[in-house]
């Protein structure tokens, strides 16, 4: 069973005796992802912790916001709750990285430039006003999608994605329109995935939402699904688990995932109180709760 508990001593965190483990990782999960195999309409999801997700299509595979630290980083990384799924040299092949904003968890300094050796034709997808920080990575200039915030994109493989702007700290956008917190909607072989990446909700956020799943969206006729919501529920200038049932609930997704917990000391939450927030309302929302390492397929 995981344990999210910590102790504190002396005003510092403690680092528990016993650390969350994931199912799989390493080259066995790397292996494992390499061997998964998906039909159109179909989708295999790994969380490698926080708001790190590992996406498997049919004809590519996507990273978002992945990141890696260790107990000796020296940082305020240097305790962790858990352990990484896959550290930066184990990943499986990876065709596009998409980091929603310019923190240390989603833009990692120590994941990113590996990332970009070991897969040098994988391309980036980033706030236009975190380009900078990639290139100082040794990302070159024309592997970087710089995004604004209210913008779309199309890659190969069929991939079709709009970045929607996040209120993290704030709603910040500069002269340019260009937002430096972002989520994406991301349509692929038939099957929407929204990370909300970091945000609190701010007025006409769901519109914003809800507008980009149906301009991915040209199947049919009546509301755009959204398959996935990937979606935070730590607090501290970020979506909490009662506002993330309020948007599963407003989106109606097919299936909602919580994140961002699990790791950071001093900004994690049980994801038990998500489930008891939506049981309490006696809610039909479809949601699993994740186990790091875990591979999940989503029909």
């Amino acid at each position: 069973m995981l344990c999210y508990a910590t102790l504190i001593m002396g005003g510092d965190w403690v680092i528990p005796k016993d650390r969350v483990k994931p199912i799989m990782k390493g080259h066995e999960l790397s292996k494992e992802i390499d061997e998964t195999t998906v039909q159109r309409g179909e989708i295999a999801l790994c969380w490698l912790t926080q708001a790190s997700w590992l996406i498997k299509y049919r004809n590519c595979t996507i990273l978002i916001d992945p990141w890696w630290r260790d107990l000796e980083a020296g940082d305020r990384w240097g305790k962790l709750l858990g352990e990484f799924p896959l550290s930066p040299d184990e990943y499986p092949h990876i065709d596009y990285i998409f980091c929603t904003h310019w923190h240390d968890d989603h833009i990692c300094p120590e994941t990113i430039p590996i990332l970009a050796k070991k897969f040098p034709g994988a391309k980036f997808i980033v706030p236009l006003r975190s380009r900078k920080m990639l290139i100082e990575m040794g990302v070159s200039r024309g592997r970087i999608h710089s995004m604004h915030g209210n913008d779309s994109g199309q890659l190969n493989g069929g991939v079709s994605f709009f970045a929607i702007p996040s209120a993290h700290e704030e709603l910040d956008a500069d002269e340019r329109g260009a937002h430096m917190y972002l989520g994406y909607m991301i349509r692929c072989d038939g099957t929407t995935v929204y990370h909300m990446g970091d945000s609190r909700p701010y007025p006409g956020w769901t519109a914003n939402i809800k507008r980009a799943a149906r301009l991915l969206y040209s199947e049919g006729n009546g509301e755009s699904p959204v398959d996935v919501a990937l979606l935070c529920i730590n607090g501290n200038d970020n979506l909490n688990h009662i506002e993330a049932v309020d948007l599963a609930t407003i989106l109606d997704a097919g299936l909602t995932i919580p994140m961002h917990y699990g790791m950071d000391p001093g900004n994690t939450v049980d994801p038990q109180i998500f489930v008891d927030e939506v049981e309490n309302r006696d809610s039909d929302i479809s949601y699993l709760i994740p186990q790091p390492g875990e591979i999940i397929v989503v029909e």
